[in-house]
């Protein structure tokens, strides 16, 4: 039996609902109904695909305003307009004009992105690797050049020419670089093949979530990486967190719905 996170999935996805035996969709849905607006959305993105840009940018408005409602985030201040700016301003007797998304919402809204999207691409989100072959190679010096990186590939003499010492005709050499090696001396040659168990993806530690892309995370914020690794990446943690709690809250309210 499915879990409840992959029934509302196959709820959401009319293809799926065609294919997988699984509760009435229809009590699915209504379950979430009784979600909050914000959890509702977040399943919809992350498990029934549903990513629109209407549904992102609603949920990036509340998050935004969970986010100043703790007043952590004063709109005030996270205005997303320099100071340089704010100077400039000041000096021409100018006001300054809000920018159309601040730095809370996009925020919010690099951090539903990494949400949604957060299974690692190695393991497909299982956090494990293996159950298959592992082919060894290493290395050793080329046959074909014997590790000269050049082979000849046409000789002959130039008649009637003979060399000034006398020893003999004058031979021509047309010399490439060695196809097999491609000029460096050295391949690869596969060992035999183990059988390798399951173990621990490299890539994302067992975890199964996508590695953070702090220069991606500075670029969505627009602040430079250096002001992003002081002031903001501790924030993206708490943000994270905030989006754990209201996943568990939407299938905390689904699991009591579905067992009245």
């Amino acid at each position: 039996m499915i879990d409840l996170k992959e029934q509302a999935g196959v709820a959401m996805n009319v293809r799926g609902q065609l294919s997988d035996p699984i509760a009435d969709p229809k009590v699915t849905l209504g379950a979430l109904a009784f979600a909050n607006e914000l959890g509702r959305l977040l399943w919809r993105m992350k498990y029934g695909q549903d990513v629109k840009r209407a549904g992102l940018r609603r949920a990036t408005f509340l998050l935004a305003k969970q986010l100043r409602d703790g007043r952590r985030f004063d709109r005030a201040k996270f205005t997303g307009v320099t100071r340089a700016a704010k100077q400039v301003a000041a000096l021409s007797g100018r006001r300054v004009e809000r920018e159309t998304a601040d730095v809370v919402q996009r925020l919010a809204q690099r951090v539903i992105v990494e949400w949604v999207a957060d299974q690692c691409a190695c393991c497909e989100g299982r956090g494990v690797v293996g159950r298959g072959e592992e082919v060894a190679e290493h290395e050793t010096v080329c046959p074909s050049c014997a590790g000269a990186r050049q082979v000849c590939v046409d000789e002959y003499r130039i008649p009637f020419a003979a060399r000034r010492d006398g020893t003999g005709p004058i031979v021509y050499r047309e010399i490439e670089r060695c196809y097999r090696c491609a000029g460096l001396g050295r391949v690869k040659v596969k060992a035999d093949r183990e059988r390798r168990g399951r173990q621990i993806c490299p890539t994302c530690q067992g975890m199964g979530r996508a590695a953070f892309d702090h220069a991606a995370r500075a670029i969505a914020l627009g602040v430079p990486i250096g002001q992003y690794r002081a002031h903001w990446e501790h924030q993206f943690g708490g943000v994270l967190a905030l989006l754990d709690a209201a996943d568990g809250a939407a299938n905390d309210t689904m699991q009591r719905r579905l067992q009245r």
